[in-house]
């Protein structure tokens, strides 16, 4: 039996925090330093009383057959995490790692999750993600919109036709153009697709438009086919795209940038093409950076072929937004079962690299102690992916897997601190290499952040 847990304070978002500048590895390009532009991204709380009036307070959706204070502390918890998520989310795949998990907590009928295929025009005030639309619409501020369907006044097609350029009333850019400035890196943009397209379906409704500032439905689908163009124009090998926008790069990362975002297009669209593309690039990328003797992800092809837990949490959790949407549209091929058995065998793999509090370290099976701490961050977002699994694919549960889950899940929270911060979380920033500061309690983390909310929403469905 579920209850309502109301939250005990008003969800407005704040404006973006800067980061104090710090000396970036040379080699961590896509986290150069945000233009001022972005770190203003985001809508303060008076932005939002202008944009929707008074926004009602969000509920959370507590199960109370889960007999766990780790999960009521977090339940508890969960409304400063994703303050402070917001607080310092800037760079492009931390805002669209941050709209994907509002989705998730307060709107799942618009994730592959809890598909519900409904008019976004039709909607009512309580069902409208203001959250979510507004961080979409700032995320843009920096976008040029030269050649748009507003700035040529041709506002009148369907949606779906600007995203396809051949068939668009208004030509896309030549090459494609990303929807913000990825710092290098291809992939890491594409994460927003789900939330521009989702403000490009919103824009079509009444009530969002008397409330937020915006452009046209049609600028934003638009935008959103600039920017598939951008990345399918990208460098390209062994039917791979790449993660990065100069070379030919594979990360970890890009498993949950590139593949759920064109399987959420094919869902969004009821559009095979798309569904498939998104799993046979998962695919593709799951088969080149499994390292098949531990069953575990290597994080980047060449020079850090080493098994980074966060690099290993975006891979679990990109899939497992692949195999959701799927499910939604009822499709079934051979990627789906060997995304499903490859799953099995990578849960089963990190999930015995626990270390003595529980977590994953930061690098696993690594001989530097300084690489191996414990990281939380990585660790709850493949807590996270295993909870959502064994939800869709309950006859692959295994009770050793699942005790370690909980336990890991339970370390988790136990870094979390009054605040709402996720201590013990690697530095995201690469800032001295990707290291855990455990004695750092000022290094704060939006993934982190993000990752914990999406932990205790996939316990919350798996209801155990």
């Amino acid at each position: 039996m579920r209850a309502n847990l109301l939250v005990n304070t008003v969800f407005t978002l704040l404006p973006l925090i800067s980061t104090a500048s710090a000396a970036h590895s040379p080699m961590r390009n896509r986290h150069e330093a945000a233009p001022k532009e972005f770190q203003r991204a985001l809508p303060s709380a008076s932005d939002l009383e202008k944009a929707a009036s008074s926004l009602l307070n969000p509920t959370q959706t507590d199960q109370t057959q889960i007999n766990s204070r780790p999960y009521k502390l977090l339940t508890k918890a969960l409304p400063k995490i994703l303050k402070n998520a917001n607080s310092i989310s800037i760079h492009s795949w931390e805002l669209g790692c941050f709209t994907e998990t509002l989705l998730e907590v307060y709107n799942p009928g618009l994730t592959p999750f809890e598909w519900q295929q409904r008019s976004c025009a039709l909607l009512e005030f309580n069902d409208i993600p203001w959250n979510v639309l507004k961080i979409a619409e700032k995320s843009l501020v920096a976008y040029d919109w030269t050649g748009s369907p507003s700035d040529l006044d041709a506002c009148d097609g369907k949606l779906e036709d600007y995203l396809d350029n051949s068939k668009s009333p208004v030509p896309h850019v030549t090459g494609g153009r990303a929807l913000i400035n990825g710092d290098g890196a291809l992939g890491d943009p594409v994460s927003l697709v789900p939330a521009v397209w989702i403000l490009a379906q919103f824009a079509k409704n009444r009530l969002v438009h008397l409330g937020l500032e915006m452009k046209q439905g049609e600028d934003y689908a638009w935008a959103v086919g600039n920017q598939l163009d951008y990345l399918l124009n990208g460098p390209t090998q062994i039917g791979i795209i790449s993660q990065r926008e100069d070379h030919w790069e594979l990360w970890a990362d890009m498993m949950y940038m590139i593949p759920p975002s064109l399987t959420y297009m094919g869902l969004s669209l009821s559009d095979e093409v798309y569904l498939q593309t998104g799993l046979e690039q998962w695919s593709l990328e799951s088969q080149t950076l499994l390292d098949p003797s531990v069953n575990i992800y290597n994080h980047i092809t060449g020079w850090d072929m080493r098994l980074w837990a966060t690099g290993n949490g975006w891979g679990v959790y990109g899939a497992i937004r692949n195999l959701y949407a799927a499910r939604a549209l009822s499709h079934d091929s051979a990627y789906v079962k060997e995304a499903e058995d490859t799953l099995l065998k990578v849960f089963t793999g990190l999930f015995s690299q626990l270390d003595d509090q529980k977590l994953l370290p930061n690098y696993m099976k690594q001989d530097n102690a300084t690489l191996a701490v414990g990281d939380t961050a990585g660790t709850a977002l493949t807590v996270a992916a295993y909870y959502r699994f064994i939800t869709l694919c309950p006859d692959k549960a295994h009770s050793k897997l699942t005790k370690l889950a909980e336990n890991a899940f339970d370390a988790v929270v136990g870094k979390i601190d009054n605040d709402g911060w996720v201590t013990h979380a690697v530095d995201p920033m690469g800032t001295y290499g990707w290291v855990v500061y455990p004695n750092d309690l000022s290094m704060h983390s939006p993934e982190a952040q993000a990752f914990a909310a999406k932990m205790w929403k996939a316990r919350t469905e798996a209801g155990i």
